[in-house]
């Protein structure tokens, strides 16, 4: 009986081994946690139970999707037909997945920083400009 116990154990955690292998493959670069992706790869390959345990608790991801550029490829609307894509023109993020939502919305920040900046300085030279003219 203990070697039946001791064989499921096993398989179970070559099961996981694969799993594992599989999901850091599958996992997106820019959503993985503390290591660079190909360390977590060699991590799970060369420390197979272990490995896997540390890459399921600290290198997998913690939001649910799992690749940055397509949300909806693990979700339940892979069946469905593809809905219309949004007017890009609206200015609207909400059809990004939130790595690129939160990517752009720094972007737009830093591009609106920088016409504030330079706006203010174009005020402060007219205002020189033409105080200090006769």
């Amino acid at each position: 009986m203990p070697d039946i116990v001791g064989g499921l154990v096993g398989i179970g955690f070559l099961i996981l081994w694969i799993y594992c292998i599989y999901d850091v493959i599958t996992t997106d670069d820019a959503i993985v946690r503390h290591l660079p992706k190909l360390v977590w790869l060699l991590i799970v390959v060369v420390i197979p139970d272990i490995g896997s345990i540390l890459w399921l608790g600290l290198g997998r991801p913690q939001i649910w999707t799992r690749q940055a550029h397509n949300p909806g490829r693990y979700g339940s609307s892979r069946l469905r037909a593809a809905p219309s894509s949004p007017a890009l023109d609206d200015g609207s993020l909400d059809h990004l997945s939130p790595i690129v939502r939160h990517r752009e919305e720094q972007t737009r920040l830093h591009m609106w920083e920088a016409q504030l900046k330079r706006r203010e300085e174009e005020l402060r030279r007219r205002e020189f400009g033409e105080g200090s003219a006769p």
